[in-house]
């Protein structure tokens, strides 16, 4: 990937667990709509919101205007305002989009959109040598409440060759 857009929940995950420079060097250039930049740093004491402020101020990221998403992809209530500019800076710049959201996953493919979510950086990251296992990820993750689908977790499990058997709880 050369650049991608990234969405609220994935880049939290990375900064909260300090893998932000694993996240940028598999996906490359990110692209963070204002929306989704406010988001993530409205409460500057959340895990992961000092992180991201600093990597912010260090221009690691590129923190995009919101493109008028009505216009682009119609109304969307069921989607919160950080998803949609996501969306939408995704499909006019065409490139791809970093969400685990299932919604919006679904509305990015209706679009076109290709979609990757934070298990599929780290697999990736994984095939390329970048991190050794991606288990003790996951079940940070899902300690701190992150939600990724069960039968997601196992596929990604055995496609990296890690044992699914073993529970993350």
């Amino acid at each position: 990937m050369k650049r991608i857009v990234a969405d609220s929940g994935p880049l939290i995950a990375f900064a909260r667990s300090g893998l932000l420079d694993l996240l940028q060097q598999v996906a490359g250039n990110l692209l963070v709509p204002s929306k989704v930049f406010q988001e993530c740093t409205r409460e500057a004491t959340k895990p992961g919101a000092k992180a991201l402020i600093e990597a912010g101020k260090a221009a690691r990221f590129d923190v995009k205007a919101d493109i008028g998403a009505l216009e682009k992809l119609g109304q969307l209530p069921s989607l919160d305002a950080g998803e949609i500019a996501a969306l939408a800076l995704a499909l006019d710049r065409g490139c791809p989009l970093l969400m685990d959201e299932r919604l919006g996953r679904n509305v990015a493919r209706l679009h076109k959109i290709p979609v990757i979510g934070s298990a599929g950086i780290l697999l990736a990251a994984k095939e390329r040598g970048l991190i050794g296992q991606i288990a003790p990820i996951l079940v940070a993750w899902r300690a701190w409440g992150y939600f990724l689908a069960p039968s997601l977790l196992d596929a990604v499990l055995r496609r990296a060759g890690e044992n699914p058997e073993e529970p993350i709880s």
